[in-house]
């Protein structure tokens, strides 16, 4: 017999205890989330045995399995979906779930700017379920380390592949051999300004007069890397200055660069270098005092 749980779902009794899921009568559980005025992404683990009934949002959705299959359906049909898939649920569109593991996925609620702004380069996605383009898990992978990046720049990569994903059938190819346009130097200048540093995709848009589509896929193409990346690569450029020739503490360090804790500092900092802060100013600072070296202290 099925029973309703807190959140207001009917769930079957789970063939054994979840590992993550523990408080009685526990189906679901928001493990993060981050809200703008474009979008609303939660991480959300769903109990094995959930069976959510046939329901409807009033945004449109896509949705991202991180772990665990579950099946899925929709209005006219349904599917599998496994770890790493993405689909896309319209607006009204009727859909179902059962969880038979233990599953987790990040939901993103695609608010009225996004789809303004995809609308203004192309035609988007309508059709209601797996995205099958060959970007699609790609995006989604990017999606997922946005969301966990949880620094001021998130929001501008998250909305940069979200704009390329309901843009999915417009994907450009190019040859890299292509000359970098001027107007993408400066976006990378600009970038590079920390008087900058805070801009939005939208702002840049404006500054250049380019769509917000066209600037995240042609700096992908010609830089090899997204541009919440790339301004994270500035900011820990100017952290092993700081780190090197200042006596800040890393806490400091850290905000001065506009990252939003030291914890998130350190994990970017040893993901671009390889060590974390601490050891890259104590390595700084024995080569400066090492015999031979011009710059070592007196």
């Amino acid at each position: 017999m099925q029973r309703l749980s807190p959140s207001g779902v009917h769930h079957r009794p789970s063939d054994g205890p979840s590992q993550a899921l523990q408080r009685p009568g526990e189906s679901r559980r928001v493990l993060s989330a981050l809200d703008t005025p474009s979008l609303r992404a939660e991480e959300t683990m769903y109990a094995s045995g959930l069976c959510v009934a046939r329901h409807s949002h009033d945004t449109s959705n896509v949705v991202y399995t991180i772990t665990g299959t579950h099946w899925s359906g929709l209005s006219h049909g349904g599917g599998v979906c496994t770890p790493r898939s993405m689909r896309f649920l319209p607006a009204g569109e009727l859909h179902e779930n059962y969880f038979p593991v233990e599953v987790t996925c990040l939901q993103i609620e695609l608010r009225q700017p996004i789809w303004d702004l995809a609308a203004e380069h192309g035609r988007t996605i309508s059709a209601p379920g797996q995205i099958a383009h060959p970007i699609a898990m790609a995006l989604g992978a990017r999606l997922h380390r946005e969301f966990h990046q949880n620094d001021d720049v998130s929001r501008l990569g998250m909305e940069a592949a979200i704009l390329q994903l309901v843009l999915a059938n417009g994907h450009e190819t190019a040859s890299r051999r292509e000359r970098i346009p001027a107007w993408l130097l400066h976006i990378r200048e600009m970038l590079r300004d920390e008087a900058h540093a805070r801009l939005t995709l939208a702002e840049l848009s404006l500054a250049v007069g380019r769509h917000p589509v066209q600037i995240s896929r042609q700096f992908h193409r010609h830089f090899g890397c997204t541009i919440s990346e790339y301004m994270r690569r500035v900011r820990i450029a100017r952290a092993k200055i700081l780190l090197a020739h200042h006596d800040m503490e890393v806490a400091q360090v850290a905000l001065a660069c506009g990252f939003a804790d030291q914890s998130h500092f350190t994990a970017a900092f040893r993901k671009v270098t390889g060590m974390p802060p601490h050891r890259y100013r104590v390595r700084m600072s024995d080569h400066r005092s090492a015999p031979g070296s011009s710059t070592r202290r007196t």
